[in-house]
């Protein structure tokens, strides 16, 4: 059974409490909670007799909640360079050896890939990897607070209980996470000894959401859990979790159960996890959509009687633009836009980039042509090619999010008007090669779709120059849209407040509300292309395709779009590409290449096989 607590419950307390990453004292935001302790040898005892010591135990996990950036400069996220974007229909992957291309592109992803962790190039690179994302041993320091606080002698008692909050806080943000890839997990309700040989088994979907949700409701009915960070604590606990990042991660987990993927007549995917309940609740059942609204409307009433989170507007912010609140939104620490905020002491220099500056160059990163017409242009209309007054210039009257999240030609990037067009080969004396093309951050692989990514690459010339990021695991934005949605599905159709949610949030870049008379679908698609526009990097498309259980957005072939512009008058030719059968050839693309299977990832096929009761994921066995 030794094994198996290795994978599962790794007793690295003490390693742990020596291994958390450095911070740096003159932090602009919070991060004392990721400072590590003295490096001398420490006994549960003696780490449970001292407040400083105990609570070095759940910064501990802190510093593995999930990420989407690298920021070590080792290019280890999980799937090397790659991001789970590039899974979807808003972005293609031309790293030959990221995890996307390497193991999802070419359809050798099945379960005995999840054995191996990755340690070179020339190993597994998985959306999710237990072996190294350690939040089973992050989840185990988070129950030794739940069970040894109260040994503390030098610590108040409403320290302790707000400790304990954070640390049920703490294992549904890890649950949850494990919930969208999984589903249904084993159930650790508490740190399991060493000496214990019996480990629990996979629980059902149900029971997992109730695990979930019941220690968040424990949290939240903690008295002394805060509902956001004091005034007087920011300058160094910001950044911690908080009875508001509680509530907001509460009306996610219920928004996504609510969705077809497990609330269905019938499972995705057959086989003994499906007829176990494991995968699927058994049957739809509508009120699980009620319980979101429930939830979404249990944050914004506590919201408005204790205020602080709010949308960042451009009022907030220098430039006051509404590009620039976008940016601080997803980007700034301390700002009030984030609820749970994850952050790995680092900050953005000339000298040390998340791994997206190299992602960017090297090819991961390419944003597709679908995705560049998610954008609606900025008086609230549909992006049309058949309209001229559209496409005489595609770059200019848009969603300001799209100048945010692509590179446009003639906008500001390095300092100056970013030249990002091709030569057009028939006419390359009017219409030559942008300047920016082979230089710098762009590179001729970062343009393989014809068009650049900025978000998260924000330039050399100072835009990220000595400034602390975060990755923004859950922002008020989603909240908005969450609860606009979930009344739309509950109510069968849009109300007027799914409406006044969806356009608070489109305000804050400027643009005007939605269509008046939708229908439900329609105002479903509406909600999902806002949530594309708004959340496009942040690791929120892939879980929306696979909630909605939609398997076209995945075998679609995908386009790139070739940009030419005319020296001479400056008039612009666009032409839409094809990327199927090019460099990086989608499998999924392929005639039956896509199956609903992978959906879900499949649980490492050796711990399938020891026997202790992890059923395996449908399609995977």
């Amino acid at each position: 059974m030794k094994p198996i607590r290795k994978y599962f419950y790794s007793t690295l307390l003490l390693l742990g409490l020596l291994i958390t990453n450095n911070a740096c004292e003159d932090l602009a935001f919070g991060d004392k909670f990721l400072q590590k302790p003295p490096s001398t040898d420490v006994t549960a005892d003696t780490i449970f007799s001292t407040a400083e010591y105990a609570r070095r135990v759940l910064w501990y996990s802190y510093q593995y909640l999930p990420m989407g950036l690298e920021v070590s400069n080792t290019y280890w996220n999980t799937m090397w360079l790659g991001n789970i974007e590039g899974l979807t229909d808003l972005n293609q992957d031309y790293l030959g050896y990221s995890g996307v291309n390497k193991v999802y592109y070419s359809g050798s992803y099945n379960a005995g890939v999840e054995n191996s962790p990755r340690a070179n190039f020339m190993t597994t690179k998985v959306r999710f990897n237990d072996n190294e994302t350690r939040m089973w041993s992050a989840i185990r320091n988070a129950w030794l607070v739940v069970e040894n606080i109260d040994r503390v002698l030098d610590m108040e008692a409403a320290e302790k209980s707000r400790l304990k909050a954070e640390a049920k806080t703490m294992v549904a943000v890890y649950y949850s996470h494990m919930l969208r890839h999984y589903g249904a997990l084993p159930i650790v309700n508490r740190a399991i000894p060493p000496s214990e040989t019996s480990m629990p088994k996979r629980a059902t979907l149900q029971e997992t959401v109730d695990f979930i949700t019941g220690l968040l409701d424990e949290a939240i009915a903690t008295a002394d859990f805060p509902w956001s960070i004091p005034e007087s604590e920011m300058a160094n606990w910001d950044g911690r979790l908080t009875k508001g990042g509680a509530m907001a991660l509460k009306a996610r987990v219920l928004l996504f159960v609510a969705s077809p993927l497990f609330n269905s007549d019938a499972p995705f995917y057959p086989g003994q996890a499906s007829d176990e309940l494991m995968t699927w609740f058994g049957g739809y059942d509508h009120e699980r959509w009620k319980k979101a609204v429930d939830a979404c409307e249990d944050f914004f009433s506590n919201l408005n009687n204790k205020g602080f989170y709010k949308l960042v507007q451009k009022e907030d912010v220098n430039p006051s633009d509404y590009r620039y609140a976008f940016r601080a939104a997803y980007f700034d620490r301390g700002t009030t836009e984030t609820l749970i905020s994850v952050r790995r002491s680092n900050y953005y220099t000339a000298n040390q980039q998340p791994y997206t500056s190299q992602s960017l160059r090297w090819g991961a990163i390419c944003p597709t042509k679908e995705y560049f017409d998610m954008f609606q242009t900025a008086d609230g209309e549909d992006f049309d090619w058949k309209n001229p007054e559209h496409t005489k210039n595609p770059f200019t009257n848009r969603d300001p999010r799209l100048n945010e999240t692509f590179i446009l030609d003639g906008d500001i990037f390095q300092g100056r008007k970013a030249a990002v067009t091709k030569v057009k080969p028939d006419d390359p004396e009017n219409y030559p090669a942008g300047r920016d093309w082979n230089v710098g951050q762009v590179t001729a692989k970062s343009l393989l779709t014809g068009m650049a990514c900025r978000k998260w690459g924000l330039d050399r010339a100072g835009e990220y120059n000595g400034h602390v990021i975060q990755w923004p695991h859950l922002r008020i934005a989603e909240l908005y849209l969450t609860y606009a949605e979930a009344l739309n599905e509950y109510y069968r159709g849009p109300n007027t407040l799914a409406y006044q949610y969806v356009n608070e949030l489109r305000a804050r870049v400027g643009m005007k509300g939605l269509k008046t008379g939708l229908s439900q679908e329609q105002f479903r698609e509406a909600i999902l292309r806002e949530r594309a526009c708004e959340f496009g990097y942040e690791e929120v498309r892939f879980f929306d395709l696979i909630r909605w259980k939609k398997s076209d957005a995945f075998k679609k072939g995908l386009h790139g779009l070739n940009i030419y512009k005319n020296k001479n008058d400056g008039s612009y030719i666009c032409e839409e590409f094809s990327l199927v059968g090019g460099a990086e050839n989608r499998a999924w693309w392929n005639e039956g290449g896509f199956q609903d299977r992978w959906f879900l990832s499949a649980f490492p096929l050796n711990e399938i096989n020891k026997g202790y009761g992890l059923i395996q994921n449908p399609g995977w066995e």
